[in-house]
């Protein structure tokens, strides 16, 4: 079921960018294959323990990349049968980067902030605030000035 919650996430957001058909094969074929790896054993959980530090063993290592080598087979695949693009290999390199390895550094992020002081969250979590008072505030401020963008 996880998995088919994921694909959905995945053909979701692939379908603003390349049209319905490509966003549900996409879904469909990540959701099968995230199955397969399931069952034979490569998790999420995989060798996932609470320690003080983050930690890559060989097997989230292997796991990384054959994620990684999935995610842009599956874009090559996509491009090919169902759309095709200008730019199909750098798109399913970029696919298979940002899911595959981008799934790797997740526990070192959140390592990072687990182990922040509070104070210093604080102030990044004002930073994050203000920054979105002033994109939000932006078109305004280019109304105001008459800025044209076109």
């Amino acid at each position: 079921m996880f998995s088919a919650i994921r694909g959905f996430a995945f053909g979701a957001g692939l379908y603003r960018i390349l049209g319905l058909e490509y966003g549900i094969a996409f879904g469909i074929l990540i959701t099968v294959g995230q199955v397969f790896a399931y069952s034979r054993g490569l998790r999420p959980s995989t060798d996932y323990i609470a320690c003080r530090r983050p930690r890559l063993t060989p097997r989230l290592f292997w796991g990384t990349v054959v994620r990684t080598v999935g995610y842009v087979a599956t874009a090559l695949f996509c491009s090919a049968f169902v759309h095709r693009g200008d730019h199909a290999w750098s798109f399913a390199i970029r696919v298979g980067l940002v899911t595959g390895v981008g799934g790797a550094v997740y526990p070192f992020i959140e390592y990072y902030a687990y182990n922040l002081p509070a104070r210093r969250l604080g102030a990044l979590g004002i930073g994050l605030m203000l920054c979105g008072f002033a994109l939000q505030s932006l078109q305004y401020w280019l109304s105001l000035f008459d800025v044209r963008l076109t």
